[in-house]
């Protein structure tokens, strides 16, 4: 009798969907979120529905009430609140919704528990990155150039972001992030933005990874991480109701810190997603933030001016700086982590001392505001500023040099990765490289490039313009005209070199189409495989929940709970064959799948060997 009580006592003290949160939604939340009025695109009426969120994303994570949504917004923690308008539930009805989430988002007592979030891959790093790392500087590998969208005008150009140790620059296009070679100014590859407009980007320190922070404004926000040499995505971090603003990664990887308009910092850890520290602090939008080289600081910025020194591992308050009279535009830390730099829209660049959070140096850097400032390797630093000026300054102070730019207000800017050059963006859309040591300007950069359809169309066109002119002098010009056949025969020699230029881009061009339908079906079949592999565990799960129900099923002597158990053992079963005949058909789909991307792989390498120059076949 005493192990019937308490197995009945365990099935009782589930918290489930159906029997205790669903009573609470009806009551407080279905007016606005049921199946024919979803505002926000979402449901709380049905699990399932509830499960798969709205239209930012999914509102419950299993087993971490902190970093759910739904949690969120019925405690008051975040807006939207809900109900909306009204106090927050009582005590007893919020303590409901929490035991179910951190229990495991159970549908009925027979039901298994969700499986919490897993990182996909384990991204933080063994030792500090503080410094060059000993491996090859990570450059893209065949990745796609092929635009996500190409628009009729180009956007300012907000995020702008440099390597830190390979000759590569990332710009925030419209939905898309495009890495540029700062050697060549060849662009190696296109990373699609689907959650909106990226706005803030950063590489990790050991520059194998890309952060973008960005969303839907008044909507969504969240921050991806790429690896930049495969372009695989590899977490998504944060599901905010707003437009990421300001984020970055801490040098071993671990954390990532958001912030925006609502005035929240969020730290998370990228191994599980967990929200790890939510700071309420500064008192307007949150525009700026970036941790120290060595990652024992993370210094925030917002609209306001306020400046904040935090310890990112708790979550405290160090130091509150005091001066800027405008709102924070960008912060840059000095490699050493003793000095971080701030701009401003009052028009100053301030240097602040993090020992004790007092000002080290402070100088009037543009009319008007000043938008961006970064430290180079050598404590160097580069401003730009709504005047439109991109201005290089020593480490005390001292302009430099000023960089033509295009007149428009400039937005972004930074160093190379060799402190060789500097990359800045503006408010129309043009990003340029100047050399830093004398201000000339080398090259710009497209942010918004034609389809490559039409660059190829372009090539060929420029190829045959090349050719109708012809590239042979007159072959019968007398002894006389020697100083007119030598200028013939350079021009000549001009053109040949032209054409074999021209040619050499549309061959290029159309080599990077077809690797462009590879990467695509790669990403594809990548996405299909993680989904064969999370059906493959669920499966797993659900097998190992009716051995376990079935265990529980054949001890059970009580007839209540007997029923109880034969239920939650029929709906596991039916649940296991859905998932079985699911797993198959998307291991029919998986494996066509990668039948074509085998075959096209095998083609492109045919072109791509067709179209380099032979090989020689000895070696000496």
């Amino acid at each position: 009798m005493v192990f019937i009580f308490a197995l009945r006592s365990s099935a009782e003290e589930k918290t489930t969907y159906n029997d205790h949160v669903l009573p609470l939604i009806e009551a407080n939340c279905a007016q606005c979120h049921n199946s024919d009025k979803k505002k926000g695109d979402l449901d709380l009426t049905s699990y399932s529905a509830l499960l798969k969120g709205g239209g930012s994303g999914p509102v419950v994570v299993s087993g971490n009430p902190d970093s759910s949504k739904l949690w969120k917004a019925v405690t008051h923690a975040e807006d939207p609140t809900m109900p909306p308008k009204k106090p927050p539930l009582p005590e007893t009805e919020l303590a409901v919704f929490k035991r179910w989430i951190a229990g495991g988002l159970l549908e009925t007592s027979g039901s298994k528990a969700v499986a919490g979030a897993r990182p996909t891959v384990d991204l933080s790093l063994k030792v500090a990155a503080t410094s060059k790392p000993d491996s090859p500087p990570p450059l893209p590998r065949e990745l796609s150039i092929e635009p996500v969208v190409h628009t009729a005008r180009a956007n300012p150009i907000n995020g702008l972001a440099a390597s830190p140790w390979a000759p590569l620059v990332a710009l925030a296009g419209q939905k898309q992030i495009l890495l540029y070679n700062t050697t060549n100014l060849d662009l190696l590859g296109i990373l699609p933005f689907a959650e909106g407009q990226p706005w803030d980007l950063k590489f990790s320190r050991s520059g194998r990874l890309l952060l973008a922070g960005g969303g839907q404004s008044a909507k969504s926000g969240e921050v991806i991480l790429w690896n930049i040499e495969t372009g695989e995505r590899v977490a998504t971090i944060g599901h905010e109701y707003d437009l990421v603003l300001a984020a970055d990664l801490t040098p071993d990887q671990s954390k990532v810190a958001l912030g925006g308009p609502g005035r929240l910092v969020k730290i998370y850890s990228t191994g599980t997603g967990e929200l790890l520290h939510q700071i309420k602090k500064h008192t307007d939008w949150v525009t700026a933030l970036a941790f120290s080289p060595n990652g024992e600081l993370l210094a925030t910025g917002d609209r306001n001016g306020g400046l904040v020194l935090w310890d990112p591992d708790n979550g405290q308050e160090l130091f509150t700086t005091a001066g800027h009279k405008g709102g924070v535009s960008a912060v840059s830390w000095r490699d050493d982590s003793k000095l971080v730099a701030s701009s401003s829209e009052d028009g100053t660049v301030k240097l602040w001392d993090v020992s004790d959070g007092k000002q080290a140096k402070t100088w009037k850097a543009h009319n008007g505001g000043a938008l961006c400032v970064a430290f180079n390797h050598d404590g160097q630093l580069v401003t730009a500023g709504r005047d439109g000026a991109i201005i290089i300054w020593s480490a005390e102070g001292a302009r430099l040099k000023t960089c033509d730019f295009s007149g428009e207000m400039a937005l972004r800017c930074a160093w190379t990765h060799d402190n060789s050059g500097i990359i800045a963006s503006d408010f129309a859309g043009h990003v340029a490289l100047w050399q830093a040591k004398d201000g000339r300007r080398l090259g710009d950069l497209d942010a918004n490039p034609p389809p490559i359809a039409d660059q190829i169309l372009a090539a060929q066109k420029r190829v045959e313009q090349i050719q109708s002119r012809g590239d042979k002098p007159a072959p019968d010009l007398a002894a006389a005209e020697a100083d007119v056949m030598k200028l013939e025969l350079k021009t000549t020699e001009d053109r040949r070199v032209e054409l074999a230029t021209a040619t050499a881009l549309w061959k290029r061009l159309t080599l990077a189409q077809s690797q462009a339908t590879v990467f695509k079906t790669r990403q594809t079949v990548s996405a299909k495989r993680r989904q064969v592999e999370s059906l493959q565990a669920t499966l797993k799960q659900t097998r190992d929940e009716i051995a376990r129900l079935t265990k529980e099923l054949n001890a059970a002597r009580d007839p209540v709970l007997k029923l109880e158990l034969k239920n939650a053992l029929k709906n596991q079963q039916r649940d296991l064959k859905t998932l079985g005949a699911q797993l198959k058909t998307e291991q029919a789909d998986l494996a066509i799948d990668q039948g074509r991307l085998d075959k096209m792989a095998s083609e492109f390498e045919q072109i791509r060997n067709a179209s380099s120059p032979r090989q020689s076949q000895t070696k000496l």
